[in-house]
């Protein structure tokens, strides 16, 4: 299934992974995007019991890494082909699984990626997961 990541967060992530797949990098979402693109790909066996722990890995500087572990819940649609990802503001990441592209979760406004959010850009997201310096592992 195609990875498809959605940023609600101030900041934009540099690079992210789940399950060891690619996710790509993720610009911060707008009221119209989700900040990233479609990515190939994450495999879930027929016959899969759900719900499915996934590991969400992700870096804004690619010297230290984030990990946090999300539940992908039982998917709902006759014929699978996306996984959204979506980091919140709060530090939570939902998975989803869905036929077509996953809504938007929040919309939100963009601003100038070189000037700050009236929220001072606190990302939550960093203090609910575990994170290290250097490479994903």
């Amino acid at each position: 299934m195609e990875l498809n990541g959605y940023n609600n967060t101030d900041l934009a992530i540099d690079s992210s992974e789940v399950n060891g797949q690619g996710g790509g990098d993720l610009s911060v979402s707008s009221a119209t995007s989700g900040g990233g693109k479609g990515t190939c790909c994450l495999g879930l066996s027929p016959g899969t019991k759900f719900p499915v722990e996934l590991t969400v890995q992700w870096t804004r500087d690619r010297k230290g890494w984030c990990e946090q572990t999300v539940q992908l819940a039982a998917h709902v649609t006759a014929d699978p082909r996306h996984i959204g990802v979506h980091f919140f503001p709060d530090g939570r990441i939902e998975a989803e699984v869905t036929e077509g592209y996953p809504d938007l979760k929040l919309k939100l406004d963009r601003v100038d990626v070189g000037k700050s959010k009236p929220a001072g850009n606190q990302i939550q997201d960093e203090q609910s997961a575990k994170c290290r310096d250097g490479d994903a592992a």
